[in-house]
Formats: structure tokens, C-alpha cells, sequence
């Protein structure tokens, strides 16, 4: 009969004569899910090495533990909720094990961000003129009108780095200057407001001067007319 000359705490630990099972370490990680900076997004799916690990709630986060010696790389595979961009390939994380400063909270868990931003962003247009009525055009299409100030509010939204041409339409009025002007908006990676200033006059028509014969014989006629802007 074999003898076991272990101690009897190291018999607990390995038993008589096996080798000792291996501990896999576990590591707590936060997933923080944003379509922007700041920005919390529920509903990404995320995984690790192809093992589905959750999705994130309303505040963006997922909590998960996963398993591995100390440097072990993972594969964190995550899918966008729909409208906003997908990412190209996984991200990698390295099992690390953080001691936090305080000895009794125990290891510090690992992070990582998961980015999805919108594949389209919200743009608000202010169109200043001061002339009302006039209407404004996003390529050629008429999606506001100036008010009783001049003035034009307009929401719209589009993809990144898309370009819109913007046109303050005169035409049928002749007398207003200059003469249905452009201006280009560049949607940037955030929603944003472009505010559109083009001071829109009227042209003063000058009257002729008039031979001073023919001023004297209608100067008693003049004192009785008005004086009639032309539009």
C-alpha cells in the first residue's frame, strides 16, 4: 500500500499522490456601448471568442466575467443596433489583472469602449435674410420660408460629411439683391447648427432727371402726385 507523507492540508489541497488542479483565473469587465462620446446606447449584442456575453441596458454597460491565465488575448466581437454604424472587425483585449489602490476592495475590473455611431446626424438650419417670404431651397427642393423678420428654421438629417447646397430663392422678384444666393453645408460627425446670413436688399430705382422745360410745365401737377416706390 502506497504511504501519502503530504500534510494534511496539502492532502485537501492535491490529494495523495495527483497533481494539484488548476485555478482559472477569472476577470470582471465593464463594456461601455456609446453612439457618441458621452452618449450611452442599449441593445449592443456583444461576445468573446464567439461565447455570447450580453447586451447593454439603457445606461450602455455590460458586466461580464470572463476566464483565462493572466495575458490571454480576446476577440470582442460586438453588433450595432440598427441606424447605427457596424464595426469593420472585433476588438482585441488582454487579460490583465489591476490591484486597486485599496487593498479590501480587491481587483479592479478591466474596460472597454464599444463604439456604433449613427449613419445619419440631425442638422438645424437658420436662414437670416431680412426679407420675408422668400423661399429656401435644399438641392432645389423648398423646405422652409422666411417670416415676417427674414428669418427660416429648417431640421433635417443626413449621413456624415454629406453636402447640401442651400438656395434663398428670389425668383419673380427682380428688385431684391443678389439674386437667389448659395451657400454649402458639410454634415460633420455630430448633429450640429449651421446658421445661413446673406443680408437680401432692395435695388433703388433712379428716376431719370427731367429737362428743367419739362419740370417747370409739370410742376403743378407734382405737388398733387405721390411719390410710388417700384416693387
Amino acid at each position: 500500500m502506497k504511504r501519502c507523507w503530504m500534510p494534511m492540508l496539502l492532502l485537501a489541497a492535491f490529494g495523495c499522490g495527483e497533481d494539484a488542479p488548476q485555478i482559472i483565473p477569472r476577470h470582471a469587465v465593464t463594456f461601455t456601448a456609446e453612439s457618441d462620446p458621452g452618449v450611452p446606447l442599449a441593445g449592443v449584442v456583444v461576445s468573446a471568442n464567439g461565447q455570447a456575453l450580453g447586451q447593454s441596458d439603457a445606461t450602455g454597460l455590460i458586466g461580464a466575467v470572463l476566464e483565462g491565465p493572466s495575458g490571454t488575448m480576446m476577440q470582442i466581437a460586438y453588433e450595432c443596433p440598427e441606424g447605427h454604424q457596424q464595426p469593420e472587425q472585433p476588438k482585441s483585449l488582454v487579460l490583465t489583472t489591476f490591484q486597486a489602490l485599496d487593498p479590501e476592495s480587491g481587483p479592479r475590473a478591466l474596460e472597454m469602449n464599444l463604439e456604433c455611431p449613427p449613419l445619419e446626424r440631425w442638422a438645424a438650419l437658420v436662414v437670416r435674410t431680412g426679407q420675408p417670404d422668400l423661399p429656401i431651397l435644399i438641392e432645389d427642393e423648398e423646405v422652409a420660408r422666411t417670416d415676417g423678420s427674414g428669418v427660416a428654421h429648417h431640421i433635417f438629417r443626413g449621413a456624415p460629411n454629406s453636402r447640401y447646397r442651400v438656395t434663398i430663392s428670389t425668383e419673380g422678384k427682380p428688385n431684391l439683391q443678389p439674386q437667389n444666393p448659395r451657400a454649402l453645408v458639410t454634415l460633420g460627425a455630430r448633429s450640429e447648427t449651421f446658421v445661413i446670413e446673406e443680408e437680401i436688399r432692395e435695388r433703388q430705382v433712379r428716376r431719370r432727371r427731367r429737362t428743367r422745360r419739362r419740370a417747370s410745365a409739370m410742376r403743378g401737377r407734382m405737388s398733387i402726385m405721390r411719390i410710388i416706390r417700384i416693387n
